[in-house]
């Protein structure tokens, strides 16, 4: 699994208004996106606690409370498995199960 790390640097001159709306707005956007990502890991973390190995190749992308899902699976059985498991997170309110189910090409 790959971490990913965010940097924020704040200035320490003083801000005109549109400068502050600016940076709560890049403030808001930023908490979303660490939020996405940790929602994201831990639907990661849930597809590997099932115990099945192709489970573990899955992407998993995350916005606000949506999870989706991506990728192959070798059965409809396994698909519904990691449907199960991503909505089992806290947090997630719906999935997008994107995944294909065949061998991988």
């Amino acid at each position: 699994m790959t971490r990913s790390a965010a940097l924020l640097v704040l200035p320490s001159h003083p801000r005109s208004s549109t400068e502050k709306d600016a940076f709560q707005t890049s403030t808001q956007l930023l908490a979303q996106s660490l939020e996405a990502l940790h929602l994201a890991e831990r639907v990661e973390h849930a597809l590997r606690a099932t115990g099945y190995g192709p489970l573990r190749g899955i992407a998993v992308t995350a916005h606000v409370r949506l999870v989706i899902l991506g990728g192959r699976v070798p059965s409809y059985y396994l698909k519904q498995i990691a449907q199960a498991a991503a909505l089992s997170v806290p947090g997630v309110d719906q999935v997008r199960n994107d995944l294909e189910v065949g061998r991988p090409c």
